[in-house]
């Protein structure tokens, strides 16, 4: 009997597969990026106050900042 071969469903050569194998490095490096984006962006007035200050436990370091 010959082999049996199934179409695997891919996009740009991505199967899903590959994407469970990357997806742990791939959301390390987002929130790595996002983490590092926050702190270069910490001297924005508008950053500090919207975002940084409303951080549960950490946030009170930025709100006492805007003062």
């Amino acid at each position: 009997m010959p082999p049996q071969f199934k179409f695997q469903p891919n996009f740009m050569r991505l199967t899903p597969e590959r994407a469970r194998y990357w997806a742990p490095s791939v959301v390390g490096f987002t929130g790595t990026l996002g983490v590092a984006a926050l702190l270069f962006t910490e001297t924005v007035p508008r950053v500090r106050h919207d975002i940084l200050s409303n951080i549960p436990i950490l946030g009170n370091y930025w709100s006492q900042a805007n003062k």
